[in-house]
């Protein structure tokens, strides 16, 4: 341990190779510098425990404090807050990281607890966020393309965004559905930061991420240049933390460093691995296999049609099919999306609109493709049809059943915390796994569960973000209980819930028309982190043609590939192009097999609205070795990217090459490469001293191949590429190495 605790009068400093964490007794404010003692943020250190007590009785602010200091911690003691209240603030700092335990809450008088408010000022009988940095960084703030996740803190937004499920119902924006991060960032400029050398004194950034899942709603309060993170709790709405009592409140959460914050977040990712509060997935051939078919699903057509999803058929479901065949696009999981079933919670199809269901999956499944299927495991229209009644669903605040509507359907939601959910639950999914067989399930739904502003369920313990956990373990559990090797596709970035999901979806892309591509970009640039963990990314598709290449080239680096799109036309009227489907079978042909690994982003940019969480290329990582290059000419902004990298690749033209064994793209004896244009591409090759030709297979859409040697020079082959010959259209290349 090198982490030094220095008490100087009134101050406490904590000082590591990475941070200096500094706390001044008097003022209750701390701070936060980097190695170079450049500063990352500033607030006020006491958190505010807003409650019901009357006015005039609750006082935010403490009267007194103590503190003590024992090896590498830190615990402050508040008193007088609320009337009479104590709270317990401890921090724990190690050499790479700080850790702020859960906060011990305790008082002698009667009230309800609402929200757990961190680093805030008290501001009159109410507060204001206080936690300073330029720039704060979270990844699903917006569904759109209309504000940027990297948010100028100076340009004085004022929202309440919402950091783990239930966002499509929650406060503020219209945030990316299903996506509980559970963490943002921040890092901070110079105070003059347009002053000559400025950039030099940005900060390195900083993490903070859950180490749990709080028994409240976890909300990022914007408000003027400052932020604070939130727990909503509404005790005066549902019988938990109700005073007198000594409480836990609000989770753990873990702070990580980077040079910036993309590495901050793979620290978080890391942290919590070593720490082993989670741990990398471990899958099977055959669902590793399941998880990196390229996809393609029925919804994109469901839309281009403007289907209710009461109006998905069988015959329709078929014709998809064999429009997909006809089309010569090599997906090899066929996915059907909402709504084959014939009333939710029930996981039965519609026995009118499907009359030869399980027929028609067999179908699919003798043409070699796996099968997913799309479901809201929580929604249930009927409780009667399953034994239940409507105290089995979520209660509002007066009593009543919470029910919500999806077009023509009207539902409710179960409550999973009662036994007799959970029975009838885990018996309907093992069911449903055993006469569907359906290979992936893509797993809708965590954004509809509801605030606690709205509803709660009966066993309190469960409430707010650990709501969805239950749901996940009592459904998720029993599925693969009867299937260990089914595939969960979910929107989960949040390392937290890495038990129950395999396969990390950034889709819908519904709000970004005109810039799925560039929204696919930066969703993938925070997914990609997910590789670490076990877990790729499926690059589901806008529902144009025009954005598919991009969306795919940005795919194929961290997972696989997904398609939404319609054979009869889309938005903007355009039919699919031969070249373009070549484009997503040379894709496919070269994905890496691996499902954890490392993406490193190339000429990223961290800053600005328009350019940040953006990266024009990728370089993937596994055992140290470097696998697959996806490299464009240019930025999105269109100035030139770098055409060179790792003194593994020059090229002249966009493409993707990678490893088609387990050695790096230097030493393997099997590469792919999918060009993005016709020119010249040089890979610096190990082999290429020792072997002095290369036999090159040129494989085109249709079927057709052609093989050919070319001679290798000194440590490096020189490749031409075409994308055309004689009409025929290039999926991708493949390079051997063989003696004389």
């Amino acid at each position: 341990m090198n982490v030094k605790i220095r008490v100087t009068g009134q101050k406490v400093q904590a000082i590591s190779a990475l941070y200096t964490w500094e706390w001044d007794e008097a003022s209750d404010l701390f701070s936060l510098a980097d190695a170079s003692q450049r500063l990352i943020l500033r607030g006020y250190h006491q958190p505010l425990v807003v409650t019901t007590a009357g006015r005039g009785e609750t006082q935010l602010r403490a009267r007194t404090h103590t503190f003590t200091v024992e090896e590498n911690r830190l615990t402050v003691i508040y008193s007088g807050l609320n009337g009479r209240a104590t709270l317990t603030v401890t921090w724990v700092f190690e050499d790479d990281f700080i850790r702020l335990a859960p906060l011990q809450y305790s008082t002698p008088e009667a009230y309800d607890l609402v929200k757990v408010v961190y680093f805030a000022e008290p501001l009159n009988e109410t507060y204001r966020p206080s936690l300073y940095s330029r720039y704060a960084v979270v990844p699903g703030l917006c569904m759109s393309t209309c504000v940027s996740p990297v948010i100028d803190l100076h340009a004085h937004l004022s929202v309440t965004a919402v950091l783990g499920s239930g966002a499509m119902r929650g406060p503020g924006l219209t945030q990316q559905w299903g996506l509980p991060a559970h963490y943002f960032c921040m890092f901070n400029t110079s105070e003059r930061w347009n002053a000559i050398g400025a950039r030099n004194l940005q900060s390195d950034a900083i993490c903070f991420g859950l180490g749990d899942l709080p028994q409240g709603d976890y909300r990022l309060e914007i408000r003027e240049n400052a932020l604070s993170p939130v727990i909503n709790l509404r005790a005066d709405l549902w019988p938990h933390f109700q005073t007198p009592g000594m409480f836990q409140l609000g989770p753990a959460f873990f702070l990580t460093f980077g040079a910036h914050y993309h590495e901050a977040i793979r620290a978080y990712y890391t942290t919590l691995l070593r720490e082993k509060v989670v741990r990398t997935k471990e899958v099977s051939p055959r669902k590793q296999a399941v998880m990196l078919a390229p996809q393609y699903n029925t919804w994109g057509v469901e839309s281009a049609l403007a289907l209710r999803p009461e109006d998905l058929t069988e015959p329709l479901v078929l014709d998809i099919f064999q429009k997909l065949l006809q089309s010569g696009m090599q997906a090899r999981c066929f996915v059907i999306d909402d709504k084959w079933e014939g009333r939710y919670g029930e996981l039965k199809h519609d026995e009118a609109r499907f009359p030869n269901f399980e027929a028609m999956l067999d179908s699919i499944r003798a043409e070699g493709f796996y099968i997913g299927l799309w479901a809201a495991f929580l929604r249930c229209q009927d409780p009667s049809a399953l034994g239940l009644d409507e105290s089995h669903l979520l209660q509002t605040s007066d009593g009543k059943p919470l029910w919500l509507a999806h077009q023509t359907s009207r539902y409710g939601i179960f409550d999973v915390t009662q036994p007799a959910v959970q029975k009838v639950l885990a018996e309907r999914a093992r069911d449903f796994i055993r006469r569907y067989r359906p290979d992936l399930i893509k797993f809708d739904f965590g954004y509809e569960l509801p605030s606690l502003d709205m509803a709660a369920p009966s066993d309190l313990r469960w409430a707010g973000e650990r709501l969805l956990q239950k749901g996940l373990e009592v459904v998720v559990g029993a599925m693969k209980a009867e299937n260990p090797d089914l595939v969960i596709m979910y929107y989960g970035l949040s390392p937290l819930l890495l038990e129950h999901y395999d396969l990390h979806s950034p889709d819908d892309l519904v709000y970004c028309g005109g810039d799925y591509d560039l929204e696919t970009n930066r969703r993938i640039f925070f997914s990609s982190l997910c590789g670490e963990l076990g877990m790729p990314t499926y690059g589901s598709s806008g529902y144009d043609w025009a954005s598919a290449l991009d969306i795919w080239f940005d795919s194929a680096p961290s997972g696989t590939l997904g398609s939404l799109h319609c054979f009869d036309g889309d938005e903007n009227g355009d039919l699919p192009k031969p070249e373009w489907i070549a484009k997503y079978n040379g894709l496919s042909a070269i994905l890496r097999p691996e499902t954890t690994f490392r993406i490193q982003p190339v000429d990223a940019s961290g800053q600005g609205r328009l350019r940040a969480a953006f990266s024009p290329s990728w370089e993937r990582i596994e055992q140290g070795r470097t696998v697959l290059l996806a490299l464009r000419t240019h930025k999105f902004d269109g100035k030139p990217a770098s055409r060179a990298y790792k003194d593994i690749l020059d090229t002249e033209i966009g493409l993707i090459v990678s490893s088609l064994t387990a050695d790096g793209l230097a030493e393997s004896l099997r590469l792919g490469i999918v060009p993005f244009g016709d020119g010249a591409c040089v890979l610096r090759h190990v082999l290429a001293v020792e072997y002095k030709t290369a036999n090159i297979t040129e494989h085109y859409f249709g079927g057709r191949a052609w093989t050919y040697p070319l001679a290798c020079q000194p440590g490096r082959i020189e490749l031409q590429m075409q994308q055309t010959r004689d009409d025929d259209i290039l999926e991708w290349l493949e390079v051997t190495f063989e003696t004389v």
